[in-house]
């Protein structure tokens, strides 16, 4: 192996790292659609729909709506376009996009329209681009509307683009495209399809300087992870959370081995797992067994409802998530309670609560740190060098005027209890 390459290297790494989680993907369904996926997305003309190149709209009774955009080359000779346009609902895996199309002579054996399927920003190795020409005799019947279906692969990123293009030959017209999603690929099968960065040997989470990262999800300072990181002294960064039906992403994430390396925390509040992509997820997990930390706060990004347990970093996970939704409002606030002796200095008597929670199981071996009663709050566990915890108490709802105490958010005490958890041995240097 001395003489191997970075990329063979790179690509040995990333397969025991997939081996290594296999198990978490083995009952993942190969057809599930997010929130935000659509089993297909039809766009269809109508008057005043956009028009480009040579392609007009006019009446024409077959067609669905009773509209389709026509190119004849008796009216207008020449090649281009009918039409471009985009759909956005997909998720990864395999899309399928089906042209109507009608000819007015379909004896001619060359070409005479050319459709094209593009994935925009698509984040798999593979050319995200197809181009398809259609010859006049693969239409079965003049002047019949006859559906052509193409097929593409799409990554976690990107959208869907697809054009129409009459070749000037004969009278082509066009009624709609329907974008759909044939199958979802699972974890690993994404994972051998996307671009991967490449880790350097002999890396290590640094602690010098002690920084920590912080996703800005909604409510995020609430939680008050800037002024924990503050009260460390140690250094801040931070990444934004965008939630899209074309993209979901966190802008500002360290995305690459050694920013990554380069935080003793990363605190993943209120960021579903799509966010942080399959590749960044699989680097999280790599990223705690040599020994970083690793925070999941809740609410209603995150959690079950960010889908972390189906994730690279779910079999590291302290606690099983029920789900999908599993924020629970109890009929009283519940009183934060510490469960380990680092954590009772702080002043417990001003009672702070939390409104909502997230329902979760201990799994063996992990540590409650903070609880109300039997309901367990906050939990660490350990994976190879590092720690991981998720924080099951929330920050939605509003302060009970019923309730003694206060919500635990606005509590004194509560940047210095974070502070702890970032750092449990004190200051950050």
């Amino acid at each position: 192996m001395a003489n191997a390459s970075p990329w063979r290297t790179c690509r040995l790494a990333l397969l025991a790292l997939v081996l290594s989680v296999a198990p978490a993907f083995a009952e993942e369904a190969r057809t599930a659609l997010t929130i935000y996926n659509q089993p297909r997305e039809e766009i269809l003309v109508q008057p005043g729909s956009g028009v480009a190149g040579l392609g007009r709209v006019v009446q024409d009774p077959s067609a669905r709506t009773g509209w389709a955009i026509c190119a004849d080359p008796a009216d207008r000779p020449g090649a281009g376009y009918l039409l471009y346009g985009y759909a956005y609902n997909q998720g990864p895996g395999v899309i399928r996009v089906t042209y109507r199309l009608k000819v007015a002579d379909n004896t001619c054996s060359q070409a005479v329209a050319a459709v094209q399927v593009n994935i925009w920003d698509n984040d798999l190795r593979q050319d995200p681009n197809r181009m398809e020409f259609i010859r006049g005799i693969a239409f079965r019947a003049t002047n019949t509307y006859q559906d052509f279906k193409f097929d593409i692969a799409k990554g976690e990123a990107g959208f869907v683009g697809w054009g129409v293009q009459t070749l000037g030959v004969t009278s082509l017209s066009w009624d709609g495209v329907t974008v759909e999603q044939l199958t979802r690929f699972t974890t690993g099968e994404l994972l051998a399809l996307v671009k991967t960065p490449e880790r350097p040997e002999n890396l290590t989470p640094a602690r010098e300087p002690f920084r920590v990262h912080e996703t800005y999800g909604l409510y995020m300072p609430l939680w008050r992870g800037r002024a924990a990181t503050a009260l460390l002294g140690a250094e801040y960064t931070q990444s934004t959370l965008k939630v899209h039906p074309q993209q979901t992403r966190l802008t500002g994430f360290p995305a690459a081995w050694k920013e990554l390396y380069a935080h003793a925390v990363v605190a993943l509040n209120n960021a579903p797992a799509k966010a942080v992509g399959v590749v960044g997820c699989l680097m999280l997990k790599q990223y705690v067994e040599d020994g970083g930390c690793v925070i999941l706060m809740g609410d209603t990004h995150s959690l079950a409802a960010g889908q972390w347990a189906e994730s690279a970093l779910g079999p590291l996970l302290p606690v099983t998530l029920e789900g999908p939704r599993d924020v629970t409002l109890p009929d009283r606030p519940l009183l934060l309670e510490p469960r380990v002796e680092t954590l009772r200095a702080f002043d417990w008597a001003a009672k702070p609560y939390t409104v909502y929670y997230h329902k979760a199981t201990v799994r063996p071996g992990a540590r409650v740190l903070l609880a109300a009663g039997e309901i367990p709050l906050i939990i660490e566990g350990s994976a190879g060098k590092g720690r991981i915890m998720v924080v099951l108490a929330s920050v939605l709802g509003d302060s009970d005027p019923k309730a003694e105490g206060m919500p635990f958010w606005e509590w004194p005490d509560w940047p210095a209890l974070m502070a702890r958890l970032l750092c449990p041995n004190g200051n950050g240097k």
